[in-house]
């Protein structure tokens, strides 16, 4: 599987999307249809790895004033069927947003970064299979998936989004089969809103698949593949101003990206 590093994030880190003018429906049906037809990865091995990146905005009071500070992280994770493996966590120094458009992974500040690499051990995370009891395996017939994800959520537009996001980041890899579960699944969900097209922070083609606004002002997009339909990353917006926030709305709260995965022989190998 192709590679994708980071450059500079110059100017504004939110995605903005191009219009797509069908339907979501009609849209998410055929990238779906597609899907089937992709190439799989031949390569094999007992470890999902995994490498994601991360960017959280955090706030704090600072000599009585609030301030919103960028948390850049990036994990990688190497892990067998029982939850056993390793993992590496580079934690980036935060950047404020009163300071301008953070910068997180320019060349160089590698001096600056805290990295944590440790084993981990069968059972130490706990995982969907525990979290969702008596639900796993998810099944690859949109209408039994359905009431699956129906049955671990209240059944809201953006709960499901987020259910999507958690299987993806817990099975690293997503056959061909689930993906398109997954794609015909979301074209039912009522209140579903697709964003259009755009590029990831990794110069991929990806469309955007959005809930409505939450009460809290904040609307959650998932960033599927263009061509894939695989799960490239999310992102979530503040839509409508909040005091407690030092940013303007509309204004990125969270970002974050899977940028590789694949399955490995073994703790030192990347796909």
């Amino acid at each position: 599987m192709k590679e994708y590093r980071y450059s500079e994030w110059d100017g504004e880190l939110m995605l903005l999307f191009e219009q797509i003018k069908i339907s979501i429906v009609e849209f998410l049906t055929g990238v779906a249809e597609a899907v089937p037809g992709l190439h799989a990865s031949t390569v094999d091995g007992p470890y999902v790895y995994t490498r994601d990146i991360g960017l959280n905005l955090t706030t704090q009071v600072i000599g009585g004033r609030v301030e919103s500070a960028w948390h850049p992280t990036q994990i990688e994770r190497w892990r067998r069927s029982d939850g056993s493996g390793r993992i590496l966590r580079r934690n980036y120094p935060p950047g404020f947003v009163s300071a301008g458009a953070p910068r997180p992974w320019e060349a160089g500040a590698e001096h600056d970064v805290q990295i944590v690499d440790r084993r981990v051990h069968a059972g130490e995370f706990s995982t969907l299979q525990d979290v969702w009891e008596g639900v796993m395996p998810l099944s690859d017939d949109p209408e039994i998936l359905s009431r699956q994800l129906i049955s671990v959520t209240d059944g809201s537009a953006q709960r499901q989004l987020m259910a999507v996001k958690d299987i993806y980041y817990d099975l690293g890899i997503v056959g061909a089969s689930l993906r398109t579960a997954i794609l015909r699944v979301l074209a039912g969900v009522d209140g579903l809103i697709l964003m259009g097209r755009t590029s990831d922070g990794s110069g991929r083609a990806v469309f955007g698949i959005s809930a409505p606004v939450d009460s809290q002002g904040a609307q959650f997009t998932l960033l599927p593949d263009l061509v894939t339909g695989e799960l490239n990353g999310h992102q979530e917006v503040l839509v409508k101003r909040s005091g407690r926030l030092d940013l303007e709305s509309p204004g990125l709260l969270s970002y974050g990206e899977r940028q590789t995965w694949g399955r490995t022989r073994d703790t030192g190998s990347r796909p």
